[in-house]
């Protein structure tokens, strides 16, 4: 078995969720001893898996082949490339959580199958660390009202306990794998998350965490940033309930809902720190060769047929880039990459 992987994140350094996806994914097929090749012809192998370059969507069309796409090629339906044949309905469109499929179906979305499938964890590199000797709170912010995190500080000031801030988009791993290493537990201040690998990460390094829940789509405030660009959802999604730690039970910790309630929860995990074991539910539910077998799965579910021999890459790129003339999310971002 050979995989195609289609993907545009093989020589980006910056690491983000869907180079995490990657990472994290190449890692689980190496351990299996699975064999993969980047960006080919759809039309060449048997198994492709368009990880994010909506350009192989159309390719994948013309061929007329099954494929398993996503989780990171589009946010919401009306971002998949315009101008495409529709793909065959046994291809798979894979995604990181309960809630995102639901506002998929919720969108009328009938092209191929939907199914759940969340990247795994890597357990070696976010081991597990002892935490009775640490003072520190971590206090990780992203995309939601300022006012919440300098409420947090102001907390924790009170309770006279010192924090270190990791505040999306402004910092390196290096600094977070540091500022795990010297925390005893965390407050999670976050937007909706398709998955959350980064707050995943932390519970690996068995950090119990309060997550400040973003039950909304709209509860999301962009990062001013020229590699952020703003994003705007379908005010039908409104009714979509939404979650910052898709993936979490009591051993992992606390959520709440309103910051009034992060005083208490700061008490309550302080005193009751012994009770939370993060690690063991990451390890049960997203370890690399539980997500990579997953992924294999979908292979056979698609009885994949033999397809046209032709191969489409550069005429998917012409109507690719032609298409991005009538999206909306790509004049956005050219408008922030200039003027920001």
């Amino acid at each position: 078995m050979i995989i195609n992987i289609v993907s545009t994140q093989i020589n980006k350094n910056q690491i983000n969720g869907p180079k995490k996806v990657l990472i994290n994914t190449l890692k689980g097929l190496n351990y299996l001893g699975i064999k993969y090749v980047f960006n080919r012809p759809i039309n060449e192998y048997k198994y492709n898996w368009i990880h994010d370059d909506q350009k192989a969507i159309i390719e994948a069309g013309f061929v007329n082949k099954a494929v398993l796409i996503g989780p990171n090629t589009a946010v919401l339906p009306k971002d998949l490339p315009l101008l495409r044949k529709k793909l065959p309905k046994n291809s798979i469109y894979l995604h990181p959580s309960q809630w995102t499929k639901d506002s998929w179906n919720l969108l009328g979305y009938k092209e191929t199958i939907l199914e759940l499938w969340p990247a795994g964890i890597d357990l070696n590199k976010f081991p597990k660390i002892t935490r009775n000797d640490k003072i520190k709170v971590l206090l990780y912010f992203k995309q939601r009202d300022l006012s919440l995190l300098n409420n947090a500080k102001l907390i924790l000031e009170k309770l006279n306990l010192e924090y270190a801030v990791i505040h999306y988009g402004y910092y390196k791993e290096e600094e977070y794998l540091k500022a795990l290493n010297e925390c005893r537990f965390g407050i999670w201040i976050g937007c909706s998350e398709s998955q959350g690998i980064g707050l995943q990460e932390a519970l690996a390094t068995n950090l119990p965490l309060i997550v400040l829940d973003a039950i909304s789509l709209f509860d999301y405030i962009p990062t001013n940033s020229k590699k952020y660009a703003g994003y705007g959802f379908q005010k039908s999604l409104k009714t979509i309930r939404t979650t910052t730690a898709p993936y979490f039970d009591q051993r992992c910790g606390i959520k709440i809902e309103e910051i009034a309630d992060l005083k208490k929860s700061i008490l309550y995990i302080s005193n009751n720190i012994d009770q939370y074991n993060p690690r063991e539910y990451i390890e049960e539910t997203l370890s690399l060769e539980e997500s990579v077998n997953s992924l294999l799965s979908f292979f056979g579910q698609m009885a994949i047929q033999d397809s046209n021999s032709y191969n489409y890459q550069t005429i998917s790129k012409i109507l690719y880039y032609s298409g991005l003339v009538f999206q909306a999310w790509a004049w956005k971002w050219l408008w922030r990459k200039i003027y920001t």
